[in-house]
């Protein structure tokens, strides 16, 4: 009944989508391997790809006039793309405007970017990196089953995470909402099976059930061994200790020795524990202390960890002021 009901939701969403196409196609131009259209606004939104380019390159300006939209279903199952370059005057990627792109692997999301559609990079197979830095609006399903990233970033403009919005995200090892970010709705990150670290800012005060670290294996819910990374006394830690997840302070992240401070004692505390485990002796830390000194998220503790430490601890004697969590997933 739930696969049925999937179904026609996705059915009458992708209708009232397909409802939105211009009526008056037949007033599309063309330059180049680029059929668009020509708002009321008078910018431009590219319609068609014509062309047959691994690597394309969206232009700035047609006839004067700013390109400013990524039309619906415009690179949709496009096979020969690879790499994609926007113009910093887009400010929407629409509906379906890159899914099934599966050989897609690189572009970029220019900083006027506000708005990225439902479906826009559906099972886009091949997606490595995204930084939402300044979108303001991601619709529902609009990264799911790009299984190739391993890191994602929103910016805190996103107030919302819809449902499914990163749904089949396989690789993904760390989730980072920044500052901004209100709302995590159910489901919202379902499906991250490699998922091992959420790092949750304060502004966040609602998060849906099983939004972050579940996996769906009908007819349950099943928890993934992740940890989330916040303040205490927000929805964050609430969370955490609701559906059982490992937490750690943002302020305590790199304080290994839990003395208030990051700096070279924690350095020789890491590099005591990569030594123990070197030499097949049991691990002295906790599962939090291991979680606050896998600093280059390798999954394990080792001498890189003790080096990163120490190249923070550099930074903040000579007047640095980032926090470590900030400072070492940036």
């Amino acid at each position: 009944m739930k696969k049925f009901l999937s179904l026609i939701t996705g059915m009458l969403i992708s209708m009232k989508a397909l409802s939105a196409f211009p009526v008056n196609a037949e007033d599309w131009m063309t330059y180049g391997d680029f059929t668009y259209s020509v708002g009321d606004d008078g910018n431009i939104t590219i319609e068609e790809y014509n062309g047959e380019d691994a690597q394309v390159v969206i232009p700035e300006k047609i006839d004067g006039k700013n390109v400013t939209a990524i039309g619906k279903c415009v690179f949709e199952d496009n096979q020969t793309i690879t790499d994609v370059v926007l113009p910093n005057t887009v400010k929407e990627i629409d509906y379906k405007a890159f899914a099934s792109c599966r050989n897609l692997k690189n572009i970029n999301f220019p900083y006027e970017l506000e708005k990225i559609n439902l479906y826009a990079f559906t099972t886009c197979h091949s997606l490595e990196k995204i930084n939402l830095t300044n979108v303001k609006t991601i619709g529902e399903c609009a990264f799911q089953l790009c299984i190739s990233l391993d890191e994602i970033t929103v910016g805190g403009g996103v107030e919302t995470i819809v449902d499914h919005a990163f749904h089949g995200c396989y690789d993904v090892d760390t989730l980072i909402f920044e500052n901004g970010v209100k709302t995590i709705e159910s489901t919202a990150a379902l499906n991250m099976y490699s998922l091992k670290r959420i790092i949750i800012p304060a502004s966040v005060t609602e998060i849906g059930e099983h939004a972050l670290g579940y996996a769906y294996y009908y007819p349950n819910y099943i928890r993934i061994d992740s940890t989330i990374y916040g303040y205490k006394e927000t929805a964050a830690y609430e969370y955490a200790v609701a559906n059982g997840f490992s937490f750690v302070e943002i302020v305590d992240y790199g304080d290994v020795n839990g003395d208030g401070s990051v700096d070279s004692s924690d350095a020789t505390d890491i590099l005591k524990e990569y030594a123990a485990l070197s030499t097949g002796r049991q691990s002295g830390f906790s599962g939090e202390q291991t979680a606050r000194a896998d600093i280059d998220k390798s999954g394990a503790v080792d001498s890189s960890d003790a080096s990163r430490v120490l190249e923070y601890y550099a930074y903040s004697s000579t007047g640095g002021t980032e926090i470590p969590m900030f400072y070492f997933f940036e």
